[in-house]
């Protein structure tokens, strides 16, 4: 096994907070309201930044530091995993890297929070009392800008004198993003990310996933019956896994997979496992989500690495497997899972062929 967890650092929030004031006032001109405030990962609510921002304004949030999950495994996040936005009271939102902008849908007070998904209640930020709160160290600086301009211009001018990077490195990520293909969006409880878009490969579309210490859900809405006939198949290249031991406990649970999710909240991952047995199964080991996801073992080891292969599932004959008890009536939606924010490693994938059918419907997920 080799260690293939990057190297990651502590920053001085002193120096970071320091460093993004004086950026921000050489580009007042261009700011509309901005601030610079530290988010401790042990506080849970959610701290008004005192930045008002209008609908439809451009705002960007450039965050440093580490959390801290666990110092005895070296399991750490970034603002990528952890920072939380919303506007008023508005739907909560992710930041898609260390560094995001996005457009205001509404006016409000801008409010931040630093959490890990799963912890939701709801879509409005509440946390869920039943998921208990993991331990968390550490924290984030986070710069807030409220741009007078189109983000991108802002952005430029506060590159030219902003000596922690963070500007220039949000202008490459936002000219480097790229769109989902039709019909997917980002899950709101796992929220946006970067590490999934559209692609090519021979000639033909796929969705393709790139993942190195991050982790995100999309899904693309259904509404399917579950009964005998019910299938989910696909064609898929894994090009790297995110893990060379066993997935299935916390400190480990780095994977690539496609899942279903029913009506009743639950969801099933059919995932390629670096070494455990095919048709393993287990409830995620994440705490939060072990009360709503299911994994099964449907490709095992390094073999087909590299090369496309098909695979099929008899859905309901799956649940009941694996899930037990009395089962829901209907799938209402097909996801792409990719986590690897435990040890750090690259996941690649790319998805093509995706169908959910049963003997009365088809629907073609594709791309």
């Amino acid at each position: 096994m080799t260690a293939a967890k990057p190297l990651t650092y502590e920053t001085d929030p002193t120096s970071i907070a320091a460093g993004l004031k004086s950026s921000f006032e050489k580009a007042s001109s261009a700011i509309d309201g901005s601030t610079v405030l530290n988010l401790a990962a042990d506080k849970e609510d959610w701290i008004d930044t005192g930045v008002f921002v209008r609908e439809g304004q451009e705002v960007s949030l450039l965050s440093e530091g580490v959390i801290w999950l666990s110092r005895e495994h070296d399991i750490q996040v970034k603002g990528n995993a952890a920072l939380w936005y919303r506007v008023g009271n508005g739907t909560i939102e992710k930041s898609a890297g260390r560094t995001t902008t996005f457009r205001a849908g509404r006016d409000g007070p801008l409010q931040l929070a630093c959490r890990l998904a799963g912890h939701w209640l709801d879509d409005t930020g509440r946390l869920d009392p039943d998921v208990p709160p993991m331990p968390m160290e550490g924290g984030l600086t986070v710069g807030v800008a409220a741009w007078e301009t189109a983000a991108e211009d802002g952005l430029e001018r506060l590159a030219g004198s902003d000596d922690t990077d963070l500007a220039r490195a949000e202008l490459e990520r936002l000219r480097s993003s790229r769109p989902l293909p039709k019909g997917w969006d980002h899950l709101w409880r796992v929220g946006r990310t970067d590490i999934f878009c559209e692609s090519v490969t021979e000639g033909r579309p796929v969705l393709a996933c790139n993942c190195t210490a991050d982790s995100g859900i999309i899904k693309y809405p259904v509404d399917v019956a579950l009964d005998r006939s019910t299938t989910l198949s696909w064609e898929w290249l894994v090009r790297a896994l995110p893990s060379e031991v066993p997935e299935n406990t916390l400190v480990t649970h780095d994977y690539l997979s496609i899942a279903v999710e029913f009506e009743n909240g639950q969801d099933l991952t059919y995932f390629w496992s670096s070494t455990l047995p095919l048709e393993t199964s287990f409830r995620c080991p994440i705490p939060g989500w072990e009360k709503r996801e299911t994994h099964i073992v449907v490709r095992t080891g390094q073999e087909q690495v590299g090369t496309w292969v098909a695979d099929r599932r008899a859905v309901l004959a799956d649940y009941e497997g694996a899930v037990g008890g009395e089962h829901p009536g209907r799938v209402v939606g097909v996801w792409i899972i990719a986590l690897s924010p435990f040890q750090r490693r690259n996941g690649q994938a790319e998805y093509r062929k995706i169908i959910l059918s049963s003997d009365t419907e088809t629907v073609e997920v594709g791309p």
